[in-house]
């Protein structure tokens, strides 16, 4: 899993000095004065985002540099509201609108301009989705909206300039509770430390929890994250006093050295947050604990490290939608060493225009209440621009070329959803659904490739036509084959080849239909086992036990008395896919002339002989038949063009046909949907 962080740093001059707590229930830190060295700690964790971003193998676990700014802000904020407690002059309404100077301004502007350049550099159908994002990225809940993304058909991390608000969500929903909560806690008599321990264990606690189950709930929930920007309030109410000097620059230095092994050892890969994010949280908090004297800190208050922290909000804003739009017009590749360079350059003077005309202005001018509106207002307008461009599905008659428009619709063409007859009995990942009627029953079980034949057996249903009850036991990434072991959310597909057993038995199913990806099974994060021996499928080994499973579960159907069909593989190509046939600039799109050059059916027979050669054996072995897609998507020539009617292309993507094409042209399994 990529991982795209968010920052939202306050500004050093929010650290304002504070008086001793007169209160037994609030304990204000003695040492809460403007700290340079904290925006230099702030200026080192945006650097390592923006450059992870830029050169993920450079600093393969930059991220860590949000969970860096969580304690800091959960430092400096919770800091401000002990100040204000301890003196009892604490107003929820002011420190909203203090947030809203501070956060609006620069997201508003941020967000404006990735609209505004995403008419010129996407397709409606990105303009759509990056609309959306934009959104919940003004109503502060990219967070969910992301966390409900995810999954099979959810698009890649480089394509979401707006991916990196989710933890800007995330701050701001603990900062709508957290000065509730401390109010409550406060007139309720409750100590400030007992009430950060009770919520820190509960939010720690369902960190390593979801980490366990499922790495994207830990990832993008509110609560698992929770324990980081309170790890920085304990910061608050702790106090280094009784710490010699020699101690502290001890203490900072072992801070930086976790630091540096977050930075190094982490990577994209790993399970984060769950343990792992210990490390930079620990590291943060050791180096602000240690106090601004500290050897480390002295360095860290550099005046040009400290300049570079001040812009670090809206320098993290900037720099993502412009690495992510490179990837963008760069058709998924990464940008090279020149390009990142440039646009590190391009997001700091962004960053410093809008510190110094829209940020400082607005948040530290006389006239603060109407700031405050303003800013809101703003924003709010923005977030509603984004809603109704997302509604109209980023406008598909915007581009002058009807071609353009074709590609707008093939990529709205195609979900992993049920079709419109389809009646379903469970959807726990795995997706169990009926549809029509008939003496017979068949089930069509396996991936996405397997599921996206559903519209054509909807249209028979519609047509009259069809003469069995079907029954689709489908998952995203999910072959019906026993014993691949998978990991994250992937692992729920394990059950799938169960579920499908139990039928046959339960309802006695005479005709089982397995179709899948078959090709593409050989990634990493997958394993085949068998009789206690485990291979990764990318292995000889691992795809020997894969398809010797799958001849097993065949043999296992067929003693429980069902006829088995096995689909053999089918085109796949990046020229199919409606992206690809556009022509990127940084000017914006076009359709290039060539894109209805065919291909070769011989070049996409290619990709599928070792899965199809494995699959023909099977059927050798068990007497399965086989069923071929190739001539209903390529016809009898030896090309096989992109398109069908008036130029539509008949992908949604690279490797899954949209439903328009699969209703009116794919027919090989009619003879069994319509057989008396």
């Amino acid at each position: 899993m990529t991982a795209i962080h968010n920052l939202r740093p306050v500004s050093g001059a929010e650290a304002i000095s504070v008086a001793d707590a007169h209160s037994k229930n609030v304990a204000a830190a003695p040492h809460l004065k403007y700290r340079p060295d904290i925006d230099g700690l702030r200026a080192i964790a945006v650097l390592s985002v923006v450059f992870f971003h830029a050169f993920p193998e450079a600093v393969p676990g930059g991220y860590v540099g949000v969970d860096i700014f969580f304690v800091i802000s959960g430092c400096l904020i919770s800091s401000i509201l002990f100040a204000e407690l301890a003196e009892d002059r604490l107003s929820i309404a002011a420190f909203y609108a203090r947030r809203v100077r501070r956060i609006f301004p620069a997201l508003a502007c941020c967000l404006a301009a990735v609209l505004a350049y995403g008419f010129i550099a996407l397709t409606p159908a990105e303009l759509a989705q990056v609309s959306k994002h934009a959104f919940f990225g003004a109503a502060f809940l990219a967070n969910i909206a992301f966390w409900l993304q995810t999954g099979y058909f959810d698009g890649a991390a480089t394509t979401k300039p707006l991916l990196h608000l989710w933890s800007l969500g995330v701050e701001e929903q603990f900062y709508i509770v957290w000065p509730v909560l401390l109010w409550l806690g406060y007139r309720g008599r409750l100590k400030i430390s007992v009430l950060i321990a009770v919520l820190f264990a509960l939010s720690f606690t369902t960190n390593i929890a979801l980490s366990r189950t499922n790495i994207l709930d830990a990832f993008y929930l509110p609560m698992p994250r929770f324990w980081e920007l309170l790890a920085g309030a304990a910061l608050a109410v702790a106090s280094p006093a009784i710490i010699s000097p020699r101690a502290r620059s001890v203490i900072s230095g072992l801070g930086l050295l976790a630091l540096i092994a977050a930075f190094a050892l982490l990577s994209p890969t790993t399970r984060f947050p769950g343990w792992f994010a210990v490390l930079p949280v620990l590291g943060a908090s050791a180096i602000i604990f240690a106090g601004p004297h500290a050897i480390l800190n002295r360095a860290l208050s550099h005046p040009a490290l400290v300049k570079i922290g001040l812009i670090s909000y809206p320098l993290y804003l900037w720099h993502w939608p412009l690495i992510s739009y490179a990837y963008i017009i760069r058709l998924g590749k990464p940008p090279t060493l020149l390009m990142g360079g440039g646009l590190i350059v391009l997001s700091v003077l962004l960053a410093w225009a809008t510190y110094r005309f829209i940020e400082t202005p607005i948040r530290f001018g006389p006239r603060k209440n109407k700031s405050t509106w303003l800013a809101a207002g703003i924003l709010s307008g923005v977030g509603v621009a984004a809603l109704v461009i997302w509604l109209f599905n980023g406008f598909p008659q915007r581009p002058p070329d009807i071609d353009l428009q074709e590609v707008a619709a093939a990529k709205a063409d195609g979900s992993f959803k049920p079709t419109s007859g389809m009646v379903v009995t469970d959807r726990d990942w795995i997706l169990t659904a009926r549809l029509g009627k008939g003496t017979k029953s068949i089930i069509f079980a396996g991936d996405s490739l397997l599921f996206q034949y559903g519209p054509r057996v909807q249209e028979l249903s519609d047509q009259g036509k069809l003469t069995a009850k079907t029954i689709f036991v489908t998952g995203p990434r999910c072959p019906a084959v026993p014993g691949v072991i998978q990991l994250d959310q992937f692992a729920r597909c394990a059950k799938l080849p169960d579920v499908v057993a139990k039928l046959v038995r339960s309802e006695a199913i005479k005709v089982v239909v397995l179709g899948a990806g078959w090709s593409g099974y050989s990634e990493d994060s997958m394993s085949a086992e068998r009789d206690g021996v485990t291979a990764k499928l990318n292995t000889a080994l691992g795809k020997d036990l894969f398809y010797r499973n799958l001849e097993q579960y065949v043999k296992s159907l067929q003693a429980a008395g069902a006829n088995v069909y096995l689909i053999l593989g089918h085109p796949i190509n990046m020229r199919f896919d409606p992206d690809q046939m556009v022509k990127r600039s940084i000017a914006g799109v076009s359709f290039p002339p060539d894109v209805e050059k065919p291909i070769s059916v011989q070049e996409l027979r290619s990709t599928q002989n070792y899965s199809d050669g494995r699959l023909r054996e099977v059927a050798d072995h068990t007497g399965a038949e086989l069923l071929n897609p190739f001539p209903d998507i390529c016809g009898s020539s030896e090309q096989c063009s992109p398109f069908f009617e008036n130029r539509r292309p008949k992908y949604t993507d690279f490797t899954h046909l949209r439903p328009a094409f699969v209703r009116d042209h794919i027919h090989f399994l009619d003879q069994i949907l319509t057989a008396p």
